[in-house]
């Protein structure tokens, strides 16, 4: 498990989304998100990024998101 580090940016779209999943791809220090998608297909967009996580388990945990 990793502690990420995110920008205000996402954070605004993580809580505000109606989307059920997010795909994403870490940076090379595996500290940041490089790349993501906010999505409701989770099988069309998984093989595009290296990692997903369910948003309703992310919003649970919001203040310490750890994937």
């Amino acid at each position: 498990m990793h502690t990420l580090k995110i920008n205000f940016k996402l954070k605004l779209k993580l809580v505000s989304t109606t989307k059920d999943f997010i795909c994403y791809s870490l940076s090379k220090d595996k500290t940041q998100i490089d790349s993501y998608k906010l999505t409701n297909d989770l099988y069309r967009h998984r093989n595009k990024y290296t990692n997903f996580k369910a948003l309703s388990c992310i919003k649970k945990q919001f203040n310490t998101i750890t994937f």
